[in-house]
């Protein structure tokens, strides 16, 4: 059953005009409330620490494995980083839903033209964001204008190396070696903190994602779900 927590400061607020409880008692339920209060619990499901997920597409690689996207903007006009979009860690029966490919909402975000302009820098298809927006932000209990800024915030934090964004032929790295120029240019960073995602044709093996959590107040936090994929060697898919 869902539960709905008070937050310790509500809490403190309480007992300090009611005067039922002494100083001592109250904080300590002030302490515990506002450690429940990191958690959310669903029916069927273990508690599970509410931060995000940010992905980031590489789209040179992206835009060649998926034909579909071939038509949109971020593969026509040679994008080399675009964010994909941000969730939360999922419960059990959140994962069941992204599953089946259900939404939180059927209607399209509603931004102001300064954020639409600000995220076209960002994620410049309108199909991307309203998809991100409906599936993911509609589902985290944000507005949407609060949803796309903080992707902007997170994204604006986040340091990658300029070797996602050269132009030339394909080449072949080392997937710690990537990983390390990350974790080098984030401060507070780890390796529990990111991870890449691949995905393969008949030839190679590209990284098509990099996934970075945070916690809430937007600093890096550890992945609880951490699903790398990629091999030791990778291929970097350059800008054409």
């Amino acid at each position: 059953m869902a539960a709905s927590l008070t937050s310790g400061l509500e809490i403190y607020a309480q007992c300090e005009a009611t005067m039922k409880l002494g100083g001592i008692v109250c904080r300590l339920v002030a302490v515990v409330a506002s450690l429940c209060a990191q958690y959310v619990f669903a029916e069927g499901d273990q508690p599970v620490k509410h931060h995000y997920l940010l992905s980031i597409n590489l789209a040179p690689a992206a835009c060649i494995l998926h034909p579909e996207w071939r038509e949109l903007r971020q593969c026509q006009e040679g994008y080399s980083i675009i964010v994909h979009g941000l969730w939360t860690e999922k419960t059990a029966a959140e994962k069941k839903r992204l599953e089946k490919a259900e939404v939180c909402s059927e209607k399209p975000p509603e931004l102001s033209p300064v954020q639409q302009r600000v995220l076209e820098k960002l994620m410049p298809d309108e199909a991307v964001r309203d998809k991100a927006w409906q599936k993911y932000g509609a589902c985290m209990g944000l507005s949407a204008q609060d949803y796309f800024r903080t992707i902007t915030a997170y994204t604006n934090k986040l340091k990658l190396p300029d070797t996602f964004k050269q132009e030339g032929s394909d080449k072949v790295v080392g997937r710690d070696e990537l990983l390390g120029q990350i974790i080098k240019l984030n401060t507070g960073l780890t390796e529990k903190g990111v991870y890449l995602r691949c995905q393969s044709n008949q030839e190679k093996t590209f990284v098509t994602e990099v996934r970075v959590c945070y916690d809430k107040l937007g600093q890096f936090i550890d992945c609880k779900n951490f699903k790398p994929n990629c091999p030791e060697s990778v291929t970097l898919r350059m800008v054409k």
